[in-house]
């Protein structure tokens, strides 16, 4: 029996593992809470896919800001990796408790938390938090975004399902739709 549990998990991480995985990400500026100064929709292009993730400019204004594609291989995009649980299985877990176990790329450890903010409707808004459990000299362009950043808001429906995430980094905020597919 529990052989065939571990062919279970072995079988649906490769399957996992072989998905692509593709998000727009929006460029917006805002001046105040209630005052955006502009909004350039689809500027790059995240992609995961096998055990690659990629983040590359979409247009023009995504090819200035972005001055070279970056791509980090040898990546395990497992259940407990935060790129999986945010873009591919696009749920909350827990809200309003650290969650220990999360990985960044690179297996990089961190604890993450999701604190409810507001709910309106049938949406909820989340504030998203995340420490890093080791310190370390972290050379990864993506991991030091996220750890660095300024504000993470995570969208749900009321069933916590992962609709819209936005990071905010030097002032600027970066957000991703996730349509249904």
């Amino acid at each position: 029996m529990i052989r065939f549990f571990y062919i279970i998990v072995f079988l649906s991480c490769q399957i996992l593992g072989s998905n692509k995985t593709e998000a727009y990400v929006t460029f917006e500026y805002w001046l105040s809470e209630d005052f955006k100064l502009f909004s350039l929709e689809s500027s790059f292009l995240l992609k995961i896919k096998d055990d690659t993730i990629s983040v590359s400019p979409n247009n023009w204004i995504g090819g200035i800001m972005l001055e070279e594609e970056i791509e980090i291989d040898s990546q395990t995009f497992s259940l407990n990796n935060i790129f999986n649980q945010v873009l591919v299985e696009k749920s909350i877990p827990k809200e309003d408790q650290w969650i220990d176990e999360y990985f960044l790329l690179d297996d990089k450890e961190i604890k993450v938390r999701y604190l409810l903010s507001k709910e309106e409707d049938d949406i909820k808004l989340f504030r998203m938090d995340i420490k890093p459990l080791n310190k370390d000299g972290d050379d990864n362009k993506i991991n030091n975004v996220i750890l660095n950043h300024d504000l993470i808001k995570v969208w749900t429906n009321l069933d916590n399902e992962i609709k819209k995430v936005s990071l905010m980094y030097n002032n600027a905020f970066y957000t991703i739709e996730l349509n249904e597919e």
